[in-house]
Order: C-alpha cells, then sequence, then structure tokens
C-alpha cells in the first residue's frame, strides 16, 4: 500500500473547530486508501487509527528555522512517503526539502488563499505572504483548494498549471441525529419554548469571528427586536486572547455568550437557525456546512455561501446581499419559519469518499 505523509504545523487532534476538523477528517478517510503518516506538532492528542508523529514544536515560529527543515527531512527519510501533502503553505521549505531529497511529489493543500485571506484583516505583511505562497505553489505536483474560485485565482494570479490543480471541498458526513437536545439546551440556558434559539459558533479569537459577534450585537439583534420575534441568540466559542476580551462585555438580555462548548452538535440540533453574519473570510465556511449537516437552517452573506451549491441544500441555506442587514434579518425571519430535514442531495455533494475520488487518482492510490 503507498505511503503518503501529511505535515500538520498546529494542533489539529482533538479537532475542535472547523479548520482542525478540516484536517482530521480529510486524514482520516484519506488512511482509508494509503499507509498514512501525519507529522504535526506536539500539542496534538492523537486517538487516530494511523500513525501520527507529535514530533515539532507548536507555535509559527518554527517554521523559518533551518533545524525543523532538517528535522522534517529527517523523518520523511525515514518513513519514505511517495507523496507529502503539506497543509497549508507555511511549512513549504521544509516539505520542499524533503520531497526533493526522497523523490517524493509534493502536495499543497490550501484551505483558502492565505495571503488574500491576511489582507482583507488589514495584515501589512500580506504582500511577503503572497510572494512565498506563490514560491510554494509553483513547486508543488499538486495543489488543493476548497473551492473552485480559489482555484481559478491560483491559477490567473500564481501562474498554475491546471492539470496540477484539484478542488477538495470540506466534506461531512450524514449524522442521522434529531432534535433530542432541545430542552436540555433550553433548560440550560434558560431559554423558553417560545422563544427561536438562534446560533452562532466560531473561534471568537479571530478577526472575522469578532466583528460578526460585534454586528450580532449592533446591527443584527436590534432589527430581529423589531420584527417582533421572540429570540435567544446563542453564541459559542473559543475566546482566550487578551486583545478579543473586550467581546466578554458587551451586553444584550437576547444574547447569551455560551463561551466555548465541549461538543456543539447537541446545539446544532437545537437551534432553529445557525446565523453566520462573518462578512469577510477566505475559503469555504466550514460552520455552514456542519450546520446543515447537523439539520439546522443557515443564513450567511453571499461572500461566504462560496463553495456550497444551494441546489444541493433544499431549503436549508439562506443567503443575504453582503452587508445588508435588512435583508439579513430578513432571512433569519424566513429561515426561522419551518425546518425540513437536510436532503440526501446535500450529503451525496460532500461526501469525504467522492471528494477524494481524483486526488486518489492523482496520487495513484487505488492500491
Amino acid at each position: 500500500m503507498p505511503k503518503v505523509l501529511s505535515l500538520v504545523w498546529y494542533k489539529v487532534y482533538p479537532p475542535s473547530f472547523g479548520g482542525q476538523k478540516g484536517v482530521a477528517l480529510f486524514n482520516r478517510q484519506l488512511a482509508k486508501h494509503c499507509e498514512l503518516v501525519c507529522l504535526c506538532s506536539d500539542n496534538n492528542e492523537p486517538r487516530e487509527p494511523y500513525t501520527v508523529l507529535p514530533a515539532l514544536p507548536g507555535g509559527q515560529r518554527h517554521v523559518i528555522n533551518p533545524f525543523y527543515w532538517q528535522k522534517v527531512k529527517r523523518i520523511c527519510c525515514a518513513e519514505k512517503p511517495s507523496a507529502i501533502i503539506l497543509e497549508h503553505p507555511y511549512q513549504g521549505i521544509s516539505a520542499w526539502i524533503a520531497a526533493r531529497t526522497i523523490k517524493a511529489k509534493l502536495v499543497v493543500h490550501s484551505h483558502n488563499i492565505e495571503s488574500s485571506r491576511f489582507r482583507q484583516i488589514g495584515k501589512w505583511w500580506w504582500p511577503v505572504l503572497r510572494v512565498y505562497e506563490k514560491w510554494v505553489h509553483r513547486r508543488a505536483d499538486l495543489s488543493l483548494f476548497k473551492t473552485e474560485e480559489d482555484l481559478r485565482w491560483a491559477i490567473k494570479y500564481f501562474g498554475l498549471d491546471e492539470e496540477k490543480c484539484v478542488v477538495i471541498p470540506y466534506g461531512t458526513e450524514q449524522t442521522g441525529r434529531q432534535r433530542i437536545a432541545d430542552n436540555f439546551v433550553r433548560e440550560k440556558y434558560a431559554i423558553r419554548p417560545e422563544e427561536k434559539i438562534f446560533l452562532f459558533a466560531g473561534t471568537l479569537d479571530y478577526e472575522p469571528n469578532a466583528a460578526a459577534v460585534e454586528n450580532i450585537f449592533r446591527e443584527l439583534a436590534p432589527r430581529l427586536k423589531a420584527s417582533g420575534i421572540p429570540f435567544k441568540i446563542l453564541i459559542c466559542g473559543r475566546n482566550r486572547f487578551p486583545s478579543f476580551q473586550y467581546l466578554n462585555d458587551l451586553s444584550d438580555q437576547d444574547i447569551i455568550m455560551a463561551g466555548e462548548v465541549e461538543h456543539i452538535e447537541p446545539i446544532f440540533t437545537a437551534a432553529d437557525v445557525f446565523i453566520n453574519p462573518v462578512l469577510y473570510s477566505g475559503g469555504i465556511q466550514t460552520k455552514n456546512i456542519d450546520a446543515i449537516a447537523n439539520g439546522c437552517n443557515t443564513v450567511c452573506f453571499a461572500s461566504q455561501s462560496t463553495g456550497i451549491p444551494i441546489e444541493v441544500c433544499g431549503n436549508k441555506l439562506f443567503v443575504a446581499a453582503d452587508n445588508n442587514w435588512d435583508d439579513f434579518a430578513g432571512q433569519v425571519s424566513n429561515a426561522a419559519a419551518f425546518r425540513h430535514p437536510t436532503p440526501l442531495s446535500f450529503f451525496q455533494y460532500f461526501d469525504w469518499e467522492r471528494i477524494l475520488q481524483s486526488l486518489i487518482r492523482k496520487l495513484h492510490l487505488h492500491g
């Protein structure tokens, strides 16, 4: 059986939120088709059915440290994979050195166009990252993107060969969960039976999500109150960095800051609508896919519906015009009026086995 090495510079095990789940589930499914080794940072706690080597330091600085480039090369020489899959471009130098040394294919798995994402949130160094990101992709044998839009952008601006580019969206699984958690969630957060539950979940110490929280308080909640709908908004997610603690000072009697929850799935199934008022963020919004997979009607802005074909979603995805808060509040009201099961077409489109077929063919992982 062919061997593949997945190179992950950050914590993904156990997976807690979108990006982590994306890597962990991708690797779990890929491991069904090859011998998989995941080389990752030492803050991971692996419980996976494939080999996980938490041998790299946590944090970002080691990706530019030549000592760790050599460590990655030594491990790759010992493992001898036929392909190295680089999660995000940051470990590009070490992955390129290792791939050249052992004559393995280099695959770059982009979750979005990183330099564009940091440009959107105002980081001054985004042009430097763009040059590096382009350099990494142009040396790859294969580049994986989450959306067709990102793939087309990279072909145009990075000068990539279309034959070396593949769309690998974020996959999901059919959960079969019922709304048995409804009473538990209502009791835990003191939500009355007649009140609709609107949920937002994400890493709150990330600028686009933090801005979304501010807009829930400033823009969305007042409009929902004016509509006359009785509701409570639950906001769940990690907030560990000092620069984002101001979010805890925001207050509204109809908004509950629930903090970091261990299991978000029961809250998805209890919620009437998942609201995603993020205005800028690159790539596919994994939180939208998770919400719909758990049967939750979902409202987002048009720019954040990228990579989710509305025709496979049935009546689950409601899209508002970008930055139009009246439209967004109206779509929330529409979404709260009914709740149908997530259609089979959604799970067929986001099925991991279907998603991975193009990658399996490109890497010849048939045996």
